[in-house]
């Protein structure tokens, strides 16, 4: 309570203020009654002094000294009974409490200490109590809102008008949740700010003010503390002051209905959450009955038959033995949330689900998109930044080909989960791999040795000749005039030989062989025993 709300209020307002008028706004937290001459040790912050300066009365020294000393530690006023002892105040204390603006009040010599100690005590109590039915009020108001499913943006109106404050929730990077979206539109720069460095709210702050330079516009922040690590972020128009008490309290109610509200939403959520990734679960293995089963059930998710995806798998970069299930799922839940927020932040249109230990994203790209690895790889690259900045966590992530449509899409999520598989594992933390297709020697690096070394014995068994230098030499024709597709004249060019001698060989091998050197499934087959032969060697 101030000093001034006091004297305003019987039976204290028609008491003489005897000196420091400028300390009318100093704020009452306790009240003391004292005349030991060792009183200051015991005075604190925002103490009220009631006293008959008993102690000081032959001292004037003194109370210039007590009056000085108070007014160091930001007490709030001195209430003496001047007629008792003194008869009048001194002039230099007078002079002096109206130079520091310490308030002087003199209490009636017919009104006791205690009784005047009691009176300011029962004036502070029934204003707190007011405040404390006001509070209540107000909160019954707000989860009554809340309650009849009028939903957040009833409750931040509500709040403008009781405090004459405009609203804007947001969540931790400024992305709107409800209530004035003009004030949305003004934090722009504050939403790139925080995209980039994080939060924008001090660590352990009540509530933050700050004017903005180009608007020339006044605000305060206050945290909306939930389950998330990030508190949402209540914005109000103007300054909020410390001393504005009822105001304080107003939107303390306000903020404990919004953080059950976030809750409650949150639940929501995690329900529509399970039912996305159960459904996309099932679209990845296939259970559906039929095709059009597939179309209808993505159509109630978002996800057009004919929009074109692309399909990334994350797994977050830590060794497996060191991650329980639960420590897994917590912190793939927590990455999860995190996407989410910062997607839509980015505007970039996506749907996320989670499947095991992976978080998957399914981007959908714009028909005029022409470089998607450059527009995934960029939006990929941000997510990791400001997860590794935010949450102190890697993660890596392997994608797809374009999908051309949501039926490929089953396709693009085998490709993402293959290249993550093959490369994470050789590189680094924060990782993002790009499937290719495989060319020959990668497919035939995937078959067992002992298999290769079958097929390719199978195929040239029928070369073997009892001079060995023979074989070498048909053999070596045969590779090579099969890898200079099946030119002639270029084969002899590269074995050095006369363009007869490479007829005289091919012959040879056809008569051997039983078969036509340009049957195409032959030639097939002895070109891939011409890999086989070079990765055996190898």
């Amino acid at each position: 309570m101030k000093l001034q709300t006091l004297l305003a209020h019987a039976p204290f307002q028609d008491i003489l203020l005897a000196a420091g008028a400028r300390g009318m706004a100093n704020d009452i937290t306790n009240v003391t009654m004292m005349d030991a001459p060792d009183i200051l040790p015991y005075l604190k912050s925002n103490d009220l002094l009631v006293t008959t300066g008993y102690h000081v009365k032959d001292k004037p020294g003194e109370l210039i000294s007590l009056i000085e000393q108070m007014a160091q530690k930001n007490c709030a006023a001195l209430f003496i009974k001047t007629k008792r002892f003194f008869g009048q105040l001194p002039k230099e204390a007078i002079q002096l409490a109206d130079q520091l603006g310490f308030p002087i009040v003199e209490i009636p010599e017919s009104w006791s200490l205690g009784e005047t100690v009691n009176q300011i005590l029962n004036i502070i109590l029934d204003k707190r109590t007011s405040e404390l039915r006001g509070a209540i009020e107000t909160h019954k108001l707000f989860s009554s809102h809340i309650i009849s499913g009028k939903g957040l943006n009833a409750l931040l109106a509500n709040l403008t008008e009781l405090t004459g404050h405009q609203a804007f929730l947001s969540t931790a990077y400024f992305s709107a949740i409800a209530g004035d979206h003009s004030l949305a539109e003004a934090f722009l720069p504050f939403k790139k700010w925080a995209s980039k460095h994080g939060s924008f709210l001090p660590a352990s702050s009540a509530f933050t003010m700050f004017s903005t330079l180009d608007q020339k516009e006044s605000y305060t922040l206050f945290p909306v503390y939930t389950h998330e690590k990030k508190a949402a972020l209540l914005l109000l128009k103007g300054f909020v002051y410390p001393t504005e008490q009822v105001k304080l309290l107003t939107i303390e109610q306000a903020l404990n209905v919004i953080s059950f509200e976030l809750l409650k939403e949150e639940a929501v959520k995690q329900s529509t959450r399970r039912i996305r990734n159960e459904f996309f679960s099932n679209f990845l293995d296939d259970a559906f009955s039929s095709e059009e089963e597939t179309i209808s059930r993505a159509k109630e998710f978002d996800l057009p038959l004919k929009q074109k995806y692309v399909c990334a798998v994350g797994r977050i970069d830590a060794p497996e033995e060191e991650w329980s299930y639960y420590t897994n799922q917590k912190e793939l839940d927590e990455v999860y949330y995190f996407f989410e927020k910062e997607l839509h932040t980015m505007d970039i249109p996506c749907d996320l689900f989670t499947k095991g230990d992976t978080v998957i994203i399914l981007s959908k790209v714009p028909d005029h998109m022409k470089d998607t690895h450059l527009f995934t790889a960029s939006f990929l690259e941000k997510l990791q930044s400001r997860l590794s900045r935010e949450h102190n966590m890697t993660i890596s992530f392997g994608v797809s080909h374009l999908c051309s449509s949501l039926l490929f899409v089953q396709q693009g999520y085998k490709e993402a989960r293959d290249a993550l598989k093959t490369n994470r594992l050789s590189s680094g933390p924060s990782s993002i791999h790009f499937h290719r297709t495989k060319d020959v020697n990668e497919l035939l690096r995937m078959l067992p040795p002992k298999d290769l070394s079958q097929f390719y014995k199978h195929t040239v068994q029928q070369l073997k000749l009892n001079n060995l230098e023979e074989e070498r030499s048909l053999l070596e024709t045969l590779f090579v005039y099969m890898e200079s597709h099946c030119h002639i004249s270029e084969t002899a060019k590269r074995l050095f030989v006369h363009r007869n001698t490479v007829v005289y060989r091919l012959e040879k091998c056809e008569e051997l062989l039983g078969i036509s050197l340009k049957d195409p499934d032959f030639s097939l087959q002895v070109r891939l025993a011409l890999r086989i032969k070079h990765l055996l060697n190898a």
